[in-house]
């Protein structure tokens, strides 16, 4: 009789195990959430203009936070593709705008590169929505238009520039409400555009900061039109900030320092230049530019700060230049000059500058009202929208416990703060409470084993 006591004190154990409810969606039985982009959207830019109703309305009912910290470089494709994967730009390899990649066919990567092996080895959220059995709809963002992980959102569009913001708007709304999608990413050019041109405090981009808000109060009201304003956790956020520069005065000419005979290829320039050496003269390369001014010389087995997570992945080149804010690297200045339109603001610099560090504003069922919280990091918002979608992460370098700050219920085993997810085992007897389907096929297999061992004590 004694396995017979031991299996039915097993068997009642996994009883309450089944009674106590799975771990709760954080809002409701089904949540939404939409991630909104507005690109080059630094930190500051509200202070620079008053006319901003609808962020001012997210702002007092929602909660926000001094900047987010993004990730090194501050370019638009890396930044981007970090937000969705909750992955550090060394982990999910978009090292930059252009990349280089001999492994890769086609070798060079330039912006509008869709070929699904540039993207491949990660997961972005909306691969891992569908995975869950959730509806995602993407309208413009980076990887959107390439298979990851054999996996597009279920629509998408390639991107294409001059698809008016409001219509943008209108479809994204269309697929929350009347498509009934769980997910929703939207991605704006704007402010970032004219910044380039005009400069972070330009009259041109002031107007655009301005008109920025009004179609943040179009997104608003669409929502509020469908009943979907109190249903969906809106974040709306950015990839990086604006400097203030002048790419004509301000120029770093590599020819003036270097040529062919050292430097075989320069594969990224402005900001941040990446150097592919001539066969076995990366160090005279190095020695020929490190005296340089207003630039740095990382090499990336050398002197990259741990900091910037900026070291291990080939794609990274051997030799990368970081100009000092408001710099600019060329291979070829008098080109540039010629042929190129001239910068007043530009991006792509240390992340550390208060310049570089992009606007981050939520609202919705799961988040505060009216409050502000110490910043998280981009590679957060992963995570974090895991977690309000109630699907299970995929391994990334983010933190849910960083994230939980802006949330008004707190999740209840959040992840522990600066420690890459990883996948865990299941295991019913060390989590029954967040694991009660696991405890219900145990339960079910005992049930069977003790109605044998009663059917053998009887025999």
């Amino acid at each position: 009789m004694e396995p017979l006591r031991s299996t039915s004190w097993i068997m009642m154990s996994l009883m309450l195990c089944t009674m106590q409810p799975a771990q709760a969606a954080p809002v409701g039985n089904k949540t939404k959430v939409i991630l909104v982009s507005m690109d080059g959207f630094r930190h500051d830019y509200l202070t620079f203009v008053n006319n901003t109703p609808n962020f001012d309305r997210m702002l007092q009912e929602g909660v926000t936070m001094p900047w987010i910290r993004n990730t090194f470089t501050t370019l638009t494709f890396p930044c981007h593709f970090t937000m969705v994967t909750g992955l550090y730009e060394e982990s999910h390899g978009i090292i930059a705008n252009n990349m280089y990649d001999e492994d890769m066919s086609p070798r060079y990567f330039g912006m509008g590169t869709t070929v699904d092996e540039w993207w491949t080895g990660h997961e972005t959220i909306w691969t891992s929505a569908q995975k869950a059995g959730l509806k995602a709809g993407v309208y413009f963002w980076v990887g959107s238009a390439s298979k990851i992980e054999g996996v597009r959102p279920e629509k998408w569009f390639r991107y294409n520039g001059s698809i008016p913001f409001e219509e943008r708007v209108d479809t994204l709304v269309k697929w929350m409400s009347e498509d009934d999608f769980d997910l929703g990413l939207i991605y704006f050019n704007e402010p970032d555009h004219t910044a380039h041109t005009n400069g972070p405090r330009g009259k041109k981009t002031l107007h655009e900061i301005e008109r920025m808000d009004g179609i943040l109060g179009r997104l608003l009201d669409k929502l509020t039109e469908t009943n979907l304003l109190d249903k969906v956790n809106l974040i709306v956020t950015s990839d990086h900030g604006m400097a203030e520069t002048d790419s004509d005065t301000k120029l770093i000419d590599l020819r003036d320092y270097v040529n062919s005979t050292l430097v075989k290829n320069v594969v990224q320039q402005g900001a941040l230049a990446h150097l592919i050496p001539q066969p076995g003269k990366t160090q005279d390369l190095v020695d020929a530019l490190k005296d340089v001014e207003h630039m740095r010389v990382l090499v990336k087995e050398d002197n990259t700060p741990e900091r910037l997570h900026y070291k291990d992945h080939s794609r990274i080149q051997p030799v990368v230049l970081l100009a000092d804010e408001g710099w600019t690297i060329s291979e070829n200045g008098t080109w540039r000059r010629l042929n190129m339109v001239r910068f007043l603001g530009d991006h792509g610099y240390d992340n550390i500058l208060n310049s570089m560090r992009p606007i981050f504003v939520a609202r919705g069922p799961a988040f505060k009202q009216n409050a502000v919280v110490e910043s998280i990091d981009t590679v957060d918002i992963y995570p974090l929208m895991c977690h309000l979608l109630n699907i299970e992460p995929a391994p990334n370098n983010g933190s849910l416990q960083r994230a939980a700050t802006l949330l008004r219920v707190p999740p209840r085993t959040p992840q522990p703060i600066n420690s890459p997810t990883t996948p865990q085992p299941i295991n019913c007897l060390s989590d029954w409470s967040t694991r009660p389907e696991v405890c219900s096929y145990l339960l079910g297999a005992l049930f069977l084993l003790n109605r044998l061992i009663k059917y053998s004590i009887v025999l």
